[in-house]
């Protein structure tokens, strides 16, 4: 268990170097002072937040070089999408160019 993890996901707000301050002295760290409007936590208290905090982690938001290579992913299968959607209608175009061709008389082939 982390002390100060499990004060923190109790106490969001609490300010480490005003509203309580951990020490270890070699033994183990404890609450050395507690400024908090609250009874001072017991072990079994600071277990059962660390518990709790194990269960629900806080949101961490996505790495952003991560979302960035999603994104050119994405911006690349789209592009590939496009020139071939543009392949093809240019082949459709060019069928339906000489079928016009063709009934007005003008194919020279």
């Amino acid at each position: 268990m982390i002390i100060y993890d499990a004060i923190k996901w109790k106490y969001k707000d609490a300010d480490p170097t005003k509203d309580f301050i951990i020490q270890n002295d070699g033994d183990g760290s404890y609450i050395a002072e507690w400024n908090i409007r609250a009874p001072i936590p017991t072990k079994e208290d600071l277990q059962a937040w660390w518990e709790e905090l194990q269960q629900n982690p806080p949101y961490e938001p996505p790495d952003q070089l991560e979302l960035l290579a999603q994104q050119l992913s994405q911006e690349k299968l789209a592009r590939k999408q496009l020139e071939e959607l543009n392949e093809t209608l240019g082949s459709e175009l060019s069928g339906i160019k000489l079928e016009l061709l063709s009934l007005k008389g003008d194919v020279s082939e």
